[in-house]
């Protein structure tokens, strides 16, 4: 259970956080460290998915109920915990308006979803796809993203980590044009 606590739910968590800052970030610098930041924890996805995916059909199905179980309860605590409720308590404001406030954002309604865009696929693809979990990802309105082709995400978020290493090395060889000119 350590990786699939680890390698799913921790690391698409962090995916999804460190997305939304490279994705959106007004400055270059974040954007970029996020970048390299996700190329470096999408590997770790990588690995983990590689090794549940191997592991998984050797359990019996109790021991998959069991993962998926503890899956949709870590899903749904995700979910729930970015209503900030003890924020909004101890500031002394009315916490059903706020929560519902902050519930309705779209920036956290993008920021939720975000969150299963990776761990959804994930699932599904580790092969800890029973009817229990489908219907928990129904019932919560992220099943849509079992759709989504894991490798072709992580190969995004190589992608555009090269990007920004491609931007680095043409300012660099601008500056080095520039020095060299200013040389003669």
């Amino acid at each position: 259970m350590t990786y699939l606590g680890m390698q799913v739910v921790i690391e698409g968590l962090a995916l999804a956080a460190f997305g939304q800052i490279r994705d959106h970030a007004q400055n270059p610098l974040a954007a970029q460290v996020n970048a390299y930041v996700m190329q470096d924890e999408s590997r770790h996805v990588a690995f983990g998915r590689l090794a549940l995916r191997d592991y998984y059909p050797q359990l019996t199905q109790k021991e998959r109920d069991e993962r998926e179980e503890f899956l949709l309860e870590a899903s749904y605590l995700m979910r729930d915990r970015f209503d900030a409720v003890e924020l909004w308590q101890n500031l002394g404001l009315p916490i059903e308006e706020c929560a519902q406030a902050m519930y309705e954002s779209g920036f956290m309604e993008k920021f939720r979803n975000s969150l299963f865009t990776r761990i959804v696929p994930i699932v599904k693809d580790i092969g800890l796809w029973g009817d229990y979990i489908r219907k928990g990802y129904e019932e919560m309105g992220v099943i849509e993203y079992a759709k989504a082709d894991v490798q072709a995400l992580q190969d995004e978020d190589e992608h555009i980590a090269r990007q920004f290493d491609a931007r680095q090395r043409e300012i660099q060889r601008v500056i080095d044009r520039a020095q060299a000119v200013a040389a003669e």
